[in-house]
């Protein structure tokens, strides 16, 4: 290509476009994905994630078979807290076998730092996720 841009080819400017154009498509993927917005292609959405996502991903889905093949599961916890009279409610995610040992695992982890835990294991959910 000479240094004259008015001596382009109909080719040159045509490859040109295309680089230009495509590079303009891959930074709005990119932008699109990091801000966790989806990408819209022939009249439908794809949400699309980055290496680290996909990885974590995976690392879950794996720990998800293994709990499930283990008979160990997850369960919402309710805990609560009350500082000057304005009360806290939370919910924390126990990995265990069963909601009894999830209650007891919390009132360990959160009772010696002030937080009521509810003992009412009965009630508890089981997490989906």
């Amino acid at each position: 290509m000479n240094n004259n841009n008015m001596d382009m080819t109909n080719n040159e400017i045509f490859r040109l476009g295309v680089e230009i154009g495509r590079k303009q498509v891959m930074d709005h993927i990119q932008h699109q994905c990091s801000i966790g917005k989806p990408i819209e292609a022939n009249g439908e959405l794809y949400w699309l994630k980055d290496a680290k996502q996909n990885l974590m991903d995976i690392m879950d889905d794996i720990e998800s078979t293994w709990n499930e093949d283990h008979g160990v599961k997850k369960f919402i916890v309710p805990i609560s807290i009350t500082y000057n009279t304005h009360r806290t409610d939370r919910e924390v995610i126990i990995e265990t076998v069963d909601a009894k040992t999830a209650m007891l695992i919390a009132i360990g982890d959160f009772q010696r730092d002030g937080w009521i835990v509810d003992t009412d294991y009965e009630n508890y959910k089981q997490f989906k996720g």
